[in-house]
Formats: structure tokens, sequence, C-alpha cells
């Protein structure tokens, strides 16, 4: 390969990794809120399993324990929010190009590093 194509490849290279680091990142973020507010939630099921009063219907149950009723509207909002999607961006950013790549004999792995695949004669 000339070394203009070496150059443009690292360039490639770099930006790829720059982009899948970025986005793992804020992933990374997303996956701790995620855990925080599902073990908050575990904590006011368990406040109401503990719970000794006999609730007539689910509404009385959640307004007795407010904990309980704003975890579960956290987590609501996280799904409608996407969280799923935000916790799975790194993979569809990394298949998507291996699908690309695929095409010039190449492929990337996780973290966005070419790998240059031998052409077969």
């Amino acid at each position: 390969m000339n070394r203009e194509r070496t150059e443009d490849l690292k360039a490639f290279e770099l930006r790829l990794t720059e982009c899948v680091g970025h986005v793992r990142k804020r992933t990374f973020l997303w996956r701790v809120l995620l855990v925080i507010v599902c073990l908050l939630t575990a904590y006011a099921f368990w406040d109401l399993w503990a719970d000794e009063v006999d609730h007539e219907n689910y509404w009385d149950m959640l307004v007795s324990h407010k904990s309980l009723g704003a975890c579960l509207v956290v987590l609501f909002l996280l799904y409608v929010y996407g969280i799923l999607e935000r916790n799975n961006a790194p993979h569809v950013i990394t298949s998507r190009c291996r699908s690309v790549l695929q095409i010039y004999n190449m492929s990337c792995d996780d973290q966005g590093k070419l790998i240059l695949k031998r052409r077969e004669s």
C-alpha cells in the first residue's frame, strides 16, 4: 500500500476508536444510572414486602409507598427514553462498521481498531 492509503486508514481508525470510546463512556454512565435505579427499586419493593399493612388496591399501595412509585416511574421513563438502545450503542456501531469494512476485506474489533485481512487468491 502506498503512503496516502495507510494515512487514510490510520485516520479512519483513529476516528472510529474516538467515536466508539466516546459512546462507551456515555454507555457506562447510563449503565450506572440503570443499576442505581434498579437497586433503589429493589429496596422499595423490599420495604413494601416488609410492611405489615394490608392495602385494598394497588393505588393505595403506591400512595403509601411513595419511593416505590417514584422508582417505577423513573424506570418507565428510562425505558421510554431508550436506555436499552443506549446501552447497546457501541455494539451497533462496531457491527455496522464490520459489515461495511467486509467489502474492503477488513474488519474491526470492539474498540474500533482496524483489522486487515489477507486477500484470498
